[in-house]
């Protein structure tokens, strides 16, 4: 009976074991679960992403900042043209005057003046016009040779330009080309992972999971980002979100839960508004095209795909992403973007 007793309690215990490997993930070398070894690929895709990445962004950014600087010298260079035209007109004006009226003779001034005030008065009448044609040829000189200068400097500027365009053509390319290299291995781990949380969590495999901050990450595949808050940017403003960096077509979901109204407008070109539950906006612009443009969506879920409408260059595709929390001015995206992953 005690052998009896036993294998019965054998039997149990296996049955026990049985029906927990059948219930929790697959376990990994190091203790591991499926869900924490399919996060690590991704997170290592992403990185991998971010590198070819870093590149990249460093030439763009230096592009930016010479087309910044190239078009304040053209400004500055507009205007010293502006004050040199002035200053020749001024001369050419009195030396025009000069011409009519005949030199100056000064040996005339004396003998013509009636009183030694007179005469007094009379030199010092002809020594000022003298100083103030004096000025204004220094003026002009000064002006031209500040024209001169900023002129050098638009040249130099313009051959900058030009060579880190093309640096910065070649960073793409090679960006492309790298995140082409890992989109098909990114999609199959995250359509992995995203069924693996589903069977923990008995959620819909549909909708892409949360990040440790309980936000989901904006943009599902390859991508990178780095921190431009606060950028300069034409016509005065400063950057006032992150640019998530994609290819065109690349999934954008919704970070939390909440309703989406589609937009769009000349700067950011195909965007989306996300109201979340909790009462923060999310902006997405440039998309290349929507999934969804109106009504209620879940945390998740696709509503468009990464593009470069609006003002975005088409070799550079991007999200451009902002935050606004309670829906009042906007904050630097960039560290919640970071628990995101």
């Amino acid at each position: 009976m005690a052998a009896d007793r036993s294998r019965r309690l054998i039997r149990a215990v296996t049955a026990v074991v049985m029906a927990v490997s059948v219930l929790t993930p697959a376990v990994a070398l190091g203790g591991k679960s499926e869900v924490d070894v399919l996060r690590d690929k991704l997170a290592g895709l992403r990185k991998e992403a971010q590198r070819a990445g870093d590149a990249y962004s460093k030439a763009y950014w230096k592009l930016d900042k010479t087309n910044l600087e190239l078009a304040q010298t053209n400004k500055e260079l507009r205007i010293t043209e502006e004050r040199l035209a002035k200053a020749s007109a001024r001369l050419s004006s009195h030396a025009a005057e000069i011409y009519r009226q005949g030199e100056i003779d000064y040996l005339a001034l004396l003998l013509t003046s009636e009183t030694l005030d007179d005469m007094l008065m009379r030199l010092e009448y002809a020594q000022r016009m003298g100083a103030r044609d004096a000025e204004v040829v220094g003026e002009v000189e000064a002006l031209q040779a500040e024209l001169l200068a900023k002129k050098a400097k638009m040249e130099e500027l313009r051959t900058r330009q030009r060579d880190e365009a093309a640096a910065l053509k070649k960073k793409a390319a090679q960006l492309d080309k790298k995140l082409k290299s890992v989109q098909s291995e990114y999609e199959a781990a995250q359509k992995k992972y995203a069924a693996a949380v589903a069977r923990v969590t008995g959620g819909s495999s549909r909708r892409y999971p949360a990040g440790p901050n309980g936000m989901v990450f904006p943009v599902q595949g390859p991508c990178y980002y780095t921190d431009t808050w606060g950028a300069a940017r034409s016509g005065g403003r400063t950057h006032k979100g992150t640019d998530i960096m994609a290819r065109s077509g690349t999934p954008c979901v919704a970070v939390l839960s909440g309703t989406v109204r589609a937009r769009s407008n000349r700067l950011g070109g195909n965007t989306i508004w996300l109201t979340a539950d909790n009462g923060w906006e999310f902006y997405y612009a440039h998309l290349s095209s929507y999934v969804r443009t109106s009504g209620r969506v879940q945390a998740g879920e696709v509503i468009g795909k990464v593009g470069s409408t609006g003002n975005a260059s088409a070799s550079a595709p991007h999200l451009h992403f902002e935050i606004h929390p309670n829906g009042g001015a906007a904050v630097n995206p960039y560290p919640y973007l970071k628990q995101m992953e």
